[in-house]
């Protein structure tokens, strides 16, 4: 049988329209569920508040044992939620560092490694930017994590427990907040999980509303995935020739679901269950993958003790750390590429494989590079954006 499954087609996907069940009028019921210490900023006041017609907000249950200095802030609530929307897809123990919004570092079970290796791992891939940071783990915080967490500044722990004895070690920073939530597992996460009655609404600056349907993926697992993507274009047929190995596998789909939770465009690197960079928020693809390389050595260099020169980081990499960070890495794209200069660029720095949607009118010359350079590619065929 000849290997690759076709996914020719797949462009069209962005050109085609989705029907929604969209009333002409949307009448929604909002109750106040607290005051916010205050919004985005100290001169903005803010409210939460749940709504009608879901019962996702009583579902999770976000409250507060240990308030710290004055209760919450929007940024801080808006970190647990966030961190919550890509954490639900891990059913290992997972970790998740959060700064504005985007994970500065993320890590789940490896080679059963403890919870508080777990947290360590995460907050040090991005050390300086887990100052002041939001931990959210998807376990119960023991006593060993808490002192691994008091060892450096956070603005506040969530989870969905902790343990005897570990919150008297958090009690030690009266500033620090202890933040609960509920049954994580229950999220919506797939398609066709019930979504009645909740959307995904977000507030546009011209007085108007933008609603859409909230965020499914169809990846359950590594069987959802197109290891083999064949397109066919001007009589070739374009097929990836490697396929992931388990390990590659297993970080791929890692690097999938964290980029769920990344502003666009987003690429996420990870190497045995743990990111090593983050690219996000930049207006060229190609651009966040360079930003999110040179973050990777800038890291690699802070954990290191080296000095870090960001002139010289951006053109002599390879010169001043030994061994690239980002060997034996895989890589996501929360987006299609649209050339193969995204692949090229990795390649050069030891990554091996990348998950991507696919639909891009040059797939047959990604494809062509992935396979120049002896590497994997899955495609997802669902794009991950978000915005905001």
């Amino acid at each position: 049988m000849t290997r690759g499954t076709d996914v020719t087609d797949m462009k069209r996907i962005y050109r085609t329209d989705v029907d929604g069940d969209f009333q002409d009028q949307l009448n929604l019921q909002l109750t106040k569920e607290n005051e916010l210490r205050y919004g985005e900023n100290p001169n903005q006041s803010a409210a939460m508040y749940r709504l009608g017609g879901t019962n996702l907000a009583e579902l999770t249950d976000i409250r507060l044992p240990k308030s710290g200095k004055g209760g919450l802030s929007a940024t801080n609530f808006m970190d647990v939620t966030r961190a919550l929307e890509f954490l639900k897809f891990f059913e290992s123990p997972a970790v998740a560092v959060m700064k504005h919004l985007v994970p500065s570092g993320f890590s789940r079970q490896y080679q059963g490694n403890s919870l508080d290796n777990i947290y360590e791992r995460a907050r040090d891939t991005d050390a300086r930017s887990a100052f002041g940071s939001i931990v959210v783990l998807n376990r119960p915080v023991d006593k060993v994590t808490a002192e691994a967490i008091m060892s450096s500044y956070v603005e506040g722990v969530a989870a969905p427990e902790f343990e005897e004895g570990s919150m008297g070690i958090l009690e030690r920073k009266k500033d620090i907040r202890a933040i609960l939530y509920s049954n994580l597992d229950r999220l919506p996460r797939f398609k066709g999980d019930d979504i009645k009655g909740l959307y995904d609404i977000k507030g546009l600056p011209t007085g108007r509303v933008l609603v859409q349907e909230p965020y499914l993926s169809s990846i359950k697992g590594p069987e959802d995935l197109i290891l083999d993507p064949l397109v066919k274009k001007e009589g070739k047929d374009f097929v990836v020739a490697r396929d992931p190995t388990p390990q590659e596998l297993e970080d791929l789909l890692t690097a999938w679901y964290v980029n769920l939770g990344v502003r666009s465009n987003g690429i996420v690197f990870v190497k045995d269950g743990t990111t090593l960079a983050v690219g996000t928020g930049q207006q060229e693809r190609v651009g966040a993958i360079e930003q999110a390389i040179i973050k990777s050595y800038q890291k690699a260099m802070d954990r290191e003790g080296i000095e870090y020169d960001p002139m010289a980081g951006i053109f002599n990499l390879d010169d001043q750390v030994a061994v690239s960070p980002l060997k034996g890495a895989v890589f996501s794209s929360d987006a299609f590429f649209p050339f193969r200069d995204s692949i090229d660029t990795v390649a050069k720095h030891g990554v091996t494989a990348v998950i991507q949607p696919g639909g891009s009118v040059k797939d047959g010359e990604i494809i062509q590079a992935v396979n120049e350079h002896d590497m994997a590619m899955a495609f997802t065929l669902e794009r991950g954006f978000g915005h905001f």
